[in-house]
C-alpha cells in the first residue's frame, strides 16, 4: 500500500527559466554576447574540470553554496578563454544562480497536484540539489505543502552515490533518518539512474517525460502530476 509520494525536484517540479541550471538568462547581459558564444564552443571540455568543485557537496548555508558557485564559473570561464573581469563575471553569475528564485519556472500542474495528494498522502521531495532549493521552495509556495525535504546538501552525498556496496546513498539517508519506507513509496524522477536505484530498494518507481519520447522499461512513465494521481490510483 502506497502512503508516501517521493518527488524529484528538477524536470519533475520545476525547469530552469533559462534551459540550463547552470547558466541564468542574464548570462549574455553579464558576459556579453562574444563571450558567450565562447563558453558555449568550449564550455563541454572546461566543465570537466570546473564540475570537480562540486564533490564536496556537504552545504549548510547558501553562503557556503555561492562561494561554490564562484569557484566553478571562475574555472569554467577561464578555462574557456574568458579572463577579463573574471572576478566580477564569477560573482555575478553565482549570484544569480543561487539567490534569484525566478532563475526556475514551476510547471502548473504542481501546486494543485501536491494539494490534493496532501489529502491522502504524505508528500515529500528528494533531490540532488544545493541549500537554496529551500528558498525557491517556500517563494513558490511549495514548501508549506511538503511534509519533508530531503535534499543532498544536507547528507554530502547523492542518489546516485555508492556506499557499503550499494547505489543509492541519499535513498538510505531517508530511510534512516526520516522514516521512508521504500515499499510504501511512490518515487518520481526524470533519471533513469536514480529510479534503478530506488526500485533495487524496493521502492514503486515512475520516470517522468514532461516533453519528448522514452522507451517503457522497467519504470512506469507519466508526463504531468495528474499522471502520478492516476497512477497511485491504479495501485491503490
Amino acid at each position: 500500500m502506497i502512503t508516501t509520494i517521493a518527488l524529484d525536484y528538477g524536470r519533475v517540479l520545476a525547469r530552469p527559466a533559462s534551459g540550463d541550471w547552470f547558466f541564468p538568462q542574464h548570462t549574455i547581459n553579464i558576459l556579453g554576447a562574444g563571450n558567450t558564444l565562447k563558453l558555449l564552443r568550449h564550455r563541454r571540455t572546461a566543465q570537466r574540470t570546473a564540475a570537480k568543485v562540486f564533490d564536496d557537496h556537504l552545504l549548510h548555508t547558501e553562503h557556503e553554496e555561492f562561494e561554490q558557485f564562484c569557484e566553478y564559473y571562475r574555472q569554467l570561464l577561464s578555462g574557456c578563454g574568458i579572463t577579463k573581469n573574471l572576478e566580477q563575471a564569477s560573482h555575478s553569475l553565482a549570484q544569480f544562480a543561487v539567490y534569484d528564485p525566478k532563475k526556475v519556472k514551476f510547471y502548473r500542474d504542481v501546486l494543485p497536484s501536491i494539494a490534493a495528494l496532501k489529502k491522502h498522502y504524505r508528500v515529500v521531495v528528494i533531490s540532488d540539489t544545493w541549500p537554496s532549493l529551500r528558498t525557491v521552495l517556500q517563494s513558490y509556495g511549495v514548501l508549506p505543502l511538503l511534509d519533508d525535504l530531503i535534499m543532498s546538501c544536507d547528507y554530502g552525498h547523492s542518489k546516485g552515490d555508492y556506499g557499503n556496496g550499494e547505489g543509492g546513498k541519499l535513498f538510505h539517508s531517508a530511510m534512516q533518518h526520516h522514516g521512508i519506507v521504500p515499499a510504501q513509496t511512490l518515487f518520481v524522477d526524470d533519471s533513469v539512474y536514480n529510479l534503478d536505484h530506488a526500485k533495487a530498494l524496493g521502492f514503486h518507481t515512475a520516470l517522468m517525460v514532461r516533453a519528448g519520447w522514452a522507451k517503457n522499461g522497467e519504470h512506469a512513465v507519466v508526463r504531468n502530476m495528474r499522471d502520478v494521481q492516476r497512477l497511485i490510483m491504479l495501485n491503490s
